[in-house]
């Protein structure tokens, strides 16, 4: 079970998460996402303190911080002082208990919330993962308007995920209307069968360090294309 953590204003809000094997959710991401479920009109400036975790960082990770929230820093454990509060409760809020995974899962979508949040305009973005024989496998759309994690790509995984529980198939395609970003291609890059047999197609090419600094970039497995074909021709 990974542990992550940020103090903004004197509460420590905390999340724990036991990652599965090709799951495309981190507790980094866990926690970024539930912040933004907990608190969306408050998410941007809280996230602006810096992460801590005692899980190594992966790709998603890493991602999810460059394109969500600003710093972090990886402890290997839990401060005393820190499980103690996160124990008593003390100043200290939990964003991302178990039973709340599936029933975000479920829905792709934010639960309702009334008050303001800082942006929801959502960019018009798309993405589907089509099987090797041509077959439409999952579809996500953009959502992060109201949660900055919920990009295409992450929403078409959670999908993915909740539905068959194992990693994108080999010699299957995803297509997405704008180049992966840094946290988008870190989840795709660590939930592949096969990390050579595998295609990510986009059609516009995303400019600035979010997408530089993906873990696609320099992969033969990302291509600029023009137009989608159905039958990967």
């Amino acid at each position: 079970m990974g542990v992550a953590w940020l103090e903004w204003n004197g509460v420590l809000y905390w999340a724990e998460h036991h990652r599965l094997t090709y799951e495309p959710r981190s507790v980094v991401s866990a926690l970024v996402e539930g912040i933004w479920l907990k608190a969306p009109s408050s998410a941007h400036f809280i996230l602006r303190s810096r992460i801590y975790t005692d899980t190594p960082l992966s790709e998603l990770c890493r991602g999810t911080i460059l394109i969500c929230a600003k710093r972090s820093t990886y402890l290997g454990q839990v401060p005393e002082p820190v499980a103690e509060r996160m124990a008593s409760h003390f100043k200290a809020v939990q964003v991302w208990p178990e039973n709340m995974v599936h029933a975000q899962s479920l829905s792709l979508l934010p639960p309702p919330f009334q008050g303001t949040v800082r942006a929801e305009q959502n960019r018009s973005i798309e993405a589907w993962l089509i099987s090797a024989d041509g077959r439409l496998l999952a579809a996500g759309h953009n959502s992060a308007g109201r949660n900055r994690v919920r990009h295409a790509e992450m929403n078409l995984l959670a999908q993915w995920w909740l539905r068959e529980g194992r990693p994108l198939p080999r010699g299957a395609r995803l297509l997405v209307t704008r180049e992966p970003c840094a946290m988008c291609a870190g989840a795709v890059w660590e939930c592949l069968e096969s990390k050579t047999d595998f295609c990510v197609e986009y059609l516009e090419r995303e400019e600035g360090s979010s997408a530089a600094r993906s873990v696609l970039r320099n992969q033969r497995i990302l291509r600029h294309c023009r137009v989608f074909s159905h039958s990967g021709e």
